[in-house]
């Protein structure tokens, strides 16, 4: 090979590497230690079904396609589907227990509210946690699902101003295209910045405020995967509601997240 022969082959090597994925499938690890052992709240009405999201071991698999995504979640107790259109910023939950279908829609703020384990009222109390968020790139590396992973690590200052520094594996060769949303595939891990890691997020262990720890690794990374469109179309045999609905007070269903920062 010529010195010109070369350096075509690493500029096209390099230009592959960077281009953004549009199509892959993801599948995940999710191993949480909660400290509340399980417990449920009280005070909820009779009939009511909880819906725990954040305790034990939860894999999941995740289809991403042209900005949908939809993400497949074994909670042991059962199933839960979740489809997000995120050029829309739409979500349609599906939840599959003690042989009931049901599900709802919801917006981004919505959303947000649910996974924080809260009404208005406590969103008010406790809004949005969004801190500056500074990544510091690492020459660390270890194979992970088969891909050569770089670390970094986040820091930023927590609820209490308190110094935080999380590590985080990543591939750096992976970036995924417009839709993608990092924060709604990593919900329950609740690690502010991930989305400003310059690759895709692979390895991390983290401790929440509330004691529950978490570790979180991708089993496998197919970006190669050709993702049907019938994936991301809602299942009619299911009784879908708005989320205010399901918010509302009597019996139906209730949720309880594993805990936020």
């Amino acid at each position: 090979y010529t010195i010109g022969m070369l350096l075509a082959i690493f500029t096209v090597s390099t230009l592959v590497a960077q281009e953004r994925i549009n199509e892959a499938m993801i599948q995940t690890k999710m191993e949480i230690n909660n400290p509340d052992n399980g417990q449920i709240p009280g005070g909820l009405p009779e009939g009511a079904m909880v819906m725990r999201f954040g305790d034990g071991d939860i894999t999941s698999k995740i289809y991403f396609k042209n900005g949908m995504t939809k993400i497949e979640t074994d909670m042991g107790m059962g199933k839960n589907q979740v489809i997000i259109d995120g050029i829309n910023k739409k979500t349609t939950t599906l939840i599959e227990a003690m042989g009931r279908k049901m599900g709802f829609t919801s917006t981004d703020a919505e959303m947000q509210a649910m996974m924080q384990g809260g009404d208005s009222s406590r969103q008010r109390a406790m809004p949005n946690f969004n801190p500056e968020v500074f990544v510091e790139y690492l020459n660390d590396a270890k194979k992970i699902a088969g891909i050569v992973c770089k670390k970094a690590m986040l820091r930023y200052l927590n609820r209490k101003g308190e110094e935080v520094n999380q590590a985080v594996w990543y591939a750096p060769d992976v970036q995924m295209g417009e839709g993608f949303r990092m924060n709604d595939m990593m919900r329950a891990a609740n690690i502010p910045g991930l989305e400003k890691i310059k690759g895709f997020p692979m390895e991390f262990e983290t401790t929440r405020t509330n004691g529950a720890t978490v570790h979180y690794t991708v089993t496998k990374l197919d970006l190669n995967a050709k993702v049907d469109d019938k994936t991301f179309v809602i299942p009619k045999d299911y009784d879908i509601k708005p989320m205010s609905e399901m918010r509302q007070g009597g019996p139906g269903m209730r949720f309880r997240m594993g805990g936020s920062m």
